[in-house]
This record gives structure tokens, sequence and C-alpha cells, in this order.
């Protein structure tokens, strides 16, 4: 069988076919992993032969894409507002969609020089807080999840991202340890009904608790209820991520106690509420 890296690339692209949008890109990705290159330098070695070795490797990679493992799970790594995060099966993999959160709050704490307190309650992977971080060079923020396991890996992009000396992250149940307010509270929660039916790609290699949250989808939004009103100041303001069409029921466990507003992703869903602390009335 051929040894020539564009051959390769062409089978594998007919195999891909059936489970992405862009085979040929996909199997380039993966060749690139497989010989430790880049994407563009793949462009440039179409008439490299692999040795087995190589092929070998790249073999098994295809096969986990065939199983339908997400790119990312299998690189190791996934991109999230231009930087690269480090991804594993113990966290969900970060979403173009959670981005929405990132411009919320630019859009509402446009000024980058202030020392911002940050948190974000179910952190996962850290990329909504470092991303903030990196955004805002003066600001410090906490990351709680309740898994260990996530919260290594928050660390390690943390250090990869050179802002270990600004952030802490605590494995807790929500805001459980914490007593301290902060100006900005962020979070992707859980917001999958449990009897929802997922593809492949998420429901086999996504984390079960970073997906689900009852049989509404609404658990998390109603513990984060119980939350809030101890972490966020006068002047604070949350962001929570939505699922689609989940706004008018996430608002009715908020709405008595805060004015809120929404945010539309780049598909016209109103992808993230923001909320603000009422004010009490002057006698």
């Amino acid at each position: 069988m051929t040894s020539l890296l564009c051959d390769i690339i062409q089978a594998a692209s007919l195999q891909l076919v059936t489970i992405t949008e862009n085979p040929q890109r996909e199997a380039r990705l993966l060749m690139a992993h497989a010989l430790k290159t880049s994407y563009e330098e793949i462009y440039f070695a179409n008439d490299r032969h692999l040795t087995a070795d190589e092929k070998a490797e790249f073999n098994r990679l295809l096969k986990r894409r065939l199983n339908q493992e997400p790119l990312s799970k299998i690189r190791g790594y996934r991109e999230f507002w231009s930087r690269k995060f480090c991804v594993t099966p113990d966290t969900l993999d970060p979403r173009p969609d959670s981005e929405t959160i990132i411009q919320a709050v630019l859009d509402h704490f446009q000024d980058k020089t202030q020392t911002y307190r940050i948190l974000d309650l179910g952190t996962g992977t850290g990329c909504l807080l470092l991303t903030l971080l990196s955004e805002y060079p003066q600001a410090t923020g906490v990351g709680v999840d309740i898994s260990e396991a996530a919260v290594l890996v928050a660390k390690e992009n943390a250090h990869n991202h050179h802002l270990e000396n600004r952030v802490s992250f605590i494995v807790g149940n929500w805001g459980d340890a914490l007593s301290a307010t902060f100006d900005i509270i962020i979070s992707n929660p859980p917001y999958i009904a449990t009897y929802e039916k997922l593809s492949k790609e998420v429901a086999s290699f996504d984390p079960f608790l970073a997906l689900f949250a009852g049989d509404d989808g609404l658990k998390c939004y109603r513990a984060l209820a119980m939350q809030i009103p101890n972490l966020i100041a006068t002047s604070s303001k949350a962001f929570l991520e939505l699922g689609a069409d989940q706004a008018s029921d996430v608002i009715r466990i908020f709405s008595d106690s805060y004015i809120y507003e929404f945010y539309r992703d780049i598909q016209n869903f109103e992808r993230c509420v923001i909320l603000s602390r009422k004010t009490k009335p002057v006698k």
C-alpha cells in the first residue's frame, strides 16, 4: 500500500466524509498531529513518504476519529477566543457559543485597566476565566469546579498562558467555599436535560457532570440562584450561558431578585443572561 502522504490524506478523507463536513481538513489535522508538525506544513509535504511508524500512528489517530472521538480530545487541545486550551476527557470542550459570554463581559466592563475580581463557577478548562484575565491585565480571578481532575486541567492552562499568579482554582460545589463578593461572575453551567439525546461526539467524550442538569435542564440554574446573592455586590454583574430556548425558563428563576438582559450569539439565540442586583427603592 502507498506511503505517499497525499494518497493517505485522500484515502482518509473518503472515510471521514461520513462523520464530518470537512473531511480533508480533518485528515490534514490528524496528519499534522501524527507527524508532530503544523497544519500548514502538511500542504507542502504532499510528496513525502511516511515511515511505517508514522503511518501506523496516523492510522491509530484516524481510527479514533472514525469512532467519533472529537479532534480536540485526540489532539489534546482546542482553540477558544484565538487561544489554545488543553482539554481532557475530564473537561467539557470549549465551544464557540461560550465566546458570547466573553463579548458580553467586554461590552459591559469596557475599562481594561481596572482591578476586577472575577469568579468563574464551573470553570472546567478555565477557558472563560483565563480569557478574561488575558483581556483585563490588572484583574484577578477564582475558578471553582466540583471535579478535581478538571481543576488540574485549568491550572495547567493557567500556567501555559502565564496567568498562574493572578488566578486560583478551588475544588468545590459552586460558591459554597467562598465568602467574598466579586465584580464579575461568569458561569457556563450544565444545562442539558437528562433525557435529551446527544451526538456520540458529545455524549461519549464530554463528562456527564458538565453536560446534564436534571429532568428539565435547569437544576444548576436553581443552585446558582441560591449562591449568587452571597457573591454579587451592588455594582456587580453575573453572566450565565443559556441553552437554546431556555431564556424564559431561566429568567423565571432569577427575575424576582435581579434586573436582567439577554445577549445574543452569532446565530441570534439568547445565549447569555446578564444579571444585576435590584436596588431597593428609597422610602
